[in-house]
């Protein structure tokens, strides 16, 4: 995996909530440094993303949740994807400019085109090709995670976190301050 920056490990102290919500509950939240939107991962690849924070514990939505939406990059093609979780095993990609130079095995990674996760985590790999559906093959098994890290990784060009002092100084978008007139 690339250099994500700082991890946070935490034990998976919940299984997905049932047939319409992919999601687990993980014993790290606030007081370990859990942000919404960072990326979860084990030793085979991306999991999903923080979606809820609390103080000790954490919502994870899995890339297989209906509501999932990554960009990812397919095998040597460089195609670019958004691969979109259909509460199954295998999510799906989807607005794929050209199918043909894609096969089944093609790595798929993520893209950081979202501006969300880092680039370079793996996902998966192409499994079935169909006219209007491929679907990936992913290299986490969802239903058995026992241990995942919180990868706090800054996105450049990102709004700096919270609290930060240049988001506290942000310029009046008052006329009176940038025309020179009077208040």
């Amino acid at each position: 995996m690339p250099d994500e920056g700082k991890h946070i490990a935490a034990r998976v102290i919940s299984d997905p909530g049932g047939p319409y919500v992919r999601s687990v509950l993980i014993r790290a939240g606030q007081r370990e440094g859990v942000r919404k939107g960072r990326a979860v991962v084990t030793a085979q690849g991306l999991v999903g993303r923080v979606t809820e924070v609390g103080e000790f514990t954490s919502r994870v939505m899995l890339v297989t949740d209906v509501n999932s939406r990554i960009a990812v990059i397919i095998g040597a093609t460089g195609e670019r994807a958004i691969m979109a979780g259909a509460n199954a095993d295998w999510p799906k990609l989807l607005h794929i400019p050209r199918v043909a130079g894609i096969a089944k095995g093609d790595r798929v990674v993520t893209s950081g085109h979202d501006g969300v996760l880092p680039p370079g985590l793996p996902v998966g790999e192409v499994a079935e090709i169909e006219p209007g559906n491929v679907r990936i093959r992913l290299f986490v098994d969802t239903q058995a995670l026992g241990f995942v890290r919180v990868i706090d990784h800054d996105m450049p060009g990102l709004l700096p976190p919270p609290g930060d002092a240049k988001t506290a100084e942000r310029p009046s978008r008052r006329r009176d301050r940038f025309d020179g007139g009077s208040p």
